[in-house]
């Protein structure tokens, strides 16, 4: 997501040649404060863009997770290259090396856009481990515990797909039946359904328009928070006798 934030430089000052030369430097930190919050601007935690979609997701989403709440991320600017990217929270490598972490990309595209319900995980494991259709959504039936926001239990979602190697699930359709695809649990001769297939759904789009919203926030702040940190800075630098206080030579 990108940003295009417009605003007049602040009027009404004695413009100087450290504001000139604070300048890039604090236009990286208001985006930055508009993106995601900055220490130095403390308003600006609860009055930036990363805010504004954590509220949304409580407001629009259906009973959403931790992990979909904060599952948005803004990269810090600098006064070299004057850019933020706002974007889903994805994969990303650890300190030990390993793959952490999940893509949201899909669940946000599909509640902006609407649609075909982007496959979760959970299907997109299945496909792999056993035959299930592409235009099918797993159903979770009642013999798998939910957790509190009411998704199935990962640890138990995990274990079935880990005895899939020694015939304790089966991932298909069962042969001889009128039973549909989906996850079973082998019990002796027979199988306990944990996820049944259904027709894919259709998202009924609770976010559309985020982008305009993402928009209206920064044209609120942005502005606002560029004045402050000029000031702050130009006020700092003259505090320690950096500050060249001359006008019209750089400008």
């Amino acid at each position: 997501m990108k940003l295009d934030v417009r605003s007049n430089l602040p009027q009404g000052i004695k413009w100087t040649n450290s504001h000139t030369k604070e300048l890039p430097f604090s236009i990286a930190q208001a985006l930055t404060a508009t993106s995601k919050g900055l220490a130095s601007i403390p308003e600006s935690k609860n009055k930036s863009i990363i805010s504004d979609l954590r509220r949304l997701a409580k407001q629009k989403l259906d009973r959403p997770t931790k992990g979909i709440q904060d599952g948005w991320f803004a990269t810090t600017a600098n006064k070299r290259t004057l850019t933020t990217v706002i974007k889903p929270k994805g994969k990303f490598t650890g300190r030990d090396g390993g793959i952490k972490g999940w893509n949201r990309s899909r669940y946000f595209v599909g509640n902006i856009k609407g649609g075909d319900r982007p496959s979760k995980w959970i299907e997109l494991e299945a496909r792999q481990l056993g035959t299930l259709p592409s235009n099918v959504d797993l159903v979770p039936t009642h013999n798998i515990d939910r957790d509190r926001f009411g998704n199935p239990k990962r640890g138990q979602v995990k274990t079935l797909f880990k005895n899939v190697g020694t015939g304790k699930t089966f991932i298909g359709k069962p042969e001889g039946t009128t039973r549909p695809f989906g996850i079973y649990k082998v019990k002796g001769t027979g199988l306990e359904a944990k996820f049944i297939a259904k027709d894919s759904t259709n998202y009924p789009a609770p976010l559309a328009g985020l982008e305009s919203k993402v928009h209206a926030r920064a044209r609120m702040v942005f502005g606002k928070y560029l004045k402050m940190r000029l000031k702050a800075n130009v006020d700092q630098a003259t505090k320690k006798g950096r500050a060249d206080l001359r006008t019209g030579l750089f400008r």
